[in-house]
């Protein structure tokens, strides 16, 4: 603490003929001192000399400059100045000083000028220490900018950084890109482990990107789980490929948590900057990369390209018309038979949907079911379908039959799916032994209690659940024997491999085994060619379905010559034929 010696205190003892200030002085509890013209500190309080944790004897002759931080020094000359001169009465000023211990402590000082206009200059500084409320601030301004979880900034701080890295780069001749990753089937872990353990992985993910990455770049996380990393000084695509699959190899590295080791993958997007780009712009670009390799089938990568953009510009289009369209009465369902081998006779149907669109035309369910589902419209569209399948039972009193339907994993559990089934019966009179439900296995492997619940509430009114496209998913033989499934359909694309002698013909009979060793009837899927019809039977399936049988077809052109169609629960029990 710098000091000098200050003038004889008689000069600067403003306080003999004013006994009032001098008892406000000494009791105030507010942090007291009077500063003269050299800077020195003439005559401090008790809370003065505690803010900077020293006695007052020692803060008196004191350089007040010599008590402030240094980044912060010198910042009071200009109002110092105006106050001198008269033109000002008064400032206000934050600033760091610094503690006898070395620590910093913030504080708030108000400084006024005292005595008379033509006396030496000298000021009153009174100082509060502000510290905790400065903590509470940064910590607020924190929390605003970074994420609470994982300590990564978040989408606020991310698009200012990468905004004023893109001005940093206008004269630069290197350049700039953005990877944009989303966790694969990350909700699958939440679900079945809890938040806790999803939340742990997040954080070692996070730690591991960070790791993979270079200091100068800025890695992100935007919520859920996707994060961002802004790649700077990157000298081109390729540069940025190499870093990309850095990336994605540390993520992909085995992770145990709680326990359970897993094999983590990701679907990436990268978007290289362009000139006048904005920090909006590029992480847009690499969102839309990202979204194109998850539709794409996920743990991959894909580049952004300007053609993403116009999709996107359609997918909203498609979209909004969508909503309208649940509403007006443009959706349509057919229905697809299901075979009893056997004798080729119909004994269920499965309900698929359409969009009559007004001006495209009839469209199937792969140009707008995944739309519908990022749209969070799969739930309406689900229970509309339901409601037509009903429907179409009661209309049909000579069909003794199932009627299949797809469900969405969306509509198990948080959409209360059995109260939509239950009203659709009881609105049409139909017995739930008519009505199917095709789940897929991720459905099937659902961890939450409200999905359990909605699962073997369905089960327990009569209604059957289907797994379907059995043999895509994960761990299909324990979603077998967990959930209550009364049978399975053998995916399409097993079908397509059947004759090869190998390994398609082994698991087509493998699976024709365990769903009649486990009470259940099978149904494989796909069935196009005699050839594949006389495999199926030889392998010991007793349902089809495909387009050898029959196309969907609206409900006005399927016609029933005969009421004697048998019952698909009759064949539950029935077991596999192997006849040829």
């Amino acid at each position: 603490m710098a000091r000098r010696k200050a003038r004889s205190q008689e000069a600067y003892d403003v306080t003999h003929d004013d006994e009032l200030f001098r008892q406000t002085f000494s009791s105030s509890p507010i942090g007291m001192a009077i500063v003269d013209e050299q800077g020195l500190i003439v005559e401090a309080n008790a809370p003065f000399a505690a803010i900077l944790g020293y006695a007052v004897h020692e803060v008196a002759g004191a350089v007040a400059e010599s008590l402030i931080h240094p980044d912060d020094a010198g910042r009071d000359a200009e109002l110092r100045e105006g106050l001198a001169s008269g033109d000002l009465p008064y400032f206000q000023l934050q600033a760091r000083v610094l503690h006898k211990s070395g620590d910093t402590v913030w504080t708030r000082s108000t400084v006024t000028r005292i005595g008379d206009p033509g006396a030496p200059f000298r000021c009153l500084v009174q100082m509060e220490d502000v510290s905790e409320v400065r903590k509470a601030k940064d910590l607020l301004e924190r929390r605003a900018q970074f994420d609470h979880l994982t300590g990564l900034p978040n989408r606020s701080l991310l698009l200012e950084r990468t905004q004023h890295a893109l001005t940093r780069h206008e004269t630069t001749d290197a350049t700039m890109a953005c990877l944009f990753l989303d966790l694969d089937h990350f909700k699958l872990v939440n679900d079945s482990l809890g938040h806790h353990a999803g939340d742990r992985m997040l954080v070692a993910l996070a730690q591991r990107i960070r790791d993979a990455v270079r200091p100068v770049d800025t890695v992100s996380r935007l919520g859920g789980d996707e994060f961002v990393v802004i790649l700077e000084n990157i000298a081109g695509q390729s540069a940025a490929e190499g870093l990309l699959a850095v990336v994605m190899a540390a993520i992909q590295a085995p992770i145990t948590v709680d326990g359970h080791r897993m094999a983590p993958t990701v679907s990436a997007g990268l978007a290289m900057a362009e000139d006048g780009m904005t920090a909006e712009t590029l992480v847009r670009n690499a969102d839309l990369a990202m979204s194109s390799a998850k539709r794409s089938g996920r743990n991959r990568v894909a580049t952004f390209h300007p053609g993403l953009r116009d999709s996107a510009l359609v997918r909203l289009s498609i979209e909004t018309e969508l909503r309208t369209a649940i509403h007006e009465g443009e959706l349509v369902v057919h229905y697809q038979p299901v075979v009893e081998l056997a004798t080729r006779e119909t004994v269920a149907f499965e309900a698929l949907v359409r969009w009559q669109h007004p001006h495209r035309g009839l469209l199937l369910p792969q140009d707008f079911i995944e739309i519908c589902e990022d749209a969070n419209l799969v739930v309406p569209l689900g229970a509309f379908v339901i409601h037509e399948a009903c429907r179409f039972i009661a209309a049909n009193p000579v069909f003794e039959g199932k009627v299949l339907v797809n469900v969405s994993t969306r509509q198990i559990g948080g959409a209360d799916l059995t109260r939509v089934v239950r009203g659709a019966l009881d609105d049409t009179g139909v017995d739930p032994s008519r009505l199917g439900l095709e789940i897929t296995e991720s459905g099937m492997l659902l961890a939450t209690q409200a999905a359990s619940s909605d699962l073997e509430a369905l089960a327990s009114m009569g209604v059957d659940l289907i797994l379907d496209d059995f043999g895509t998913g994960y761990s299909a033989l324990s979603s077998v024997l967990q959930n209550p499934v009364a049978g399975l359909k053998l995916a399409r694309e097993f079908t397509l491999r059947l004759g090869d002698r190998s390994t398609g013909d082994r698991i087509s009979t493998a699976i024709a085994n365990l769903s009649d060793s486990l009470g259940m009837y099978g149904v494989i899927e796909g069935v196009e060619t005699e050839a594949q019809y006389r495999r199926a039977r030889e392998h010991g399936w007793a349902l089809g379905q495909g387009y050898l049988f029959g196309h969907p077809l609206p409900p006005e052109e399927i016609t029933f010559t005969a009421p004697g169609v048998a019952h698909l629960t009759s064949l539950r029990h029935r077991g596999a034929t192997t006849s040829a």
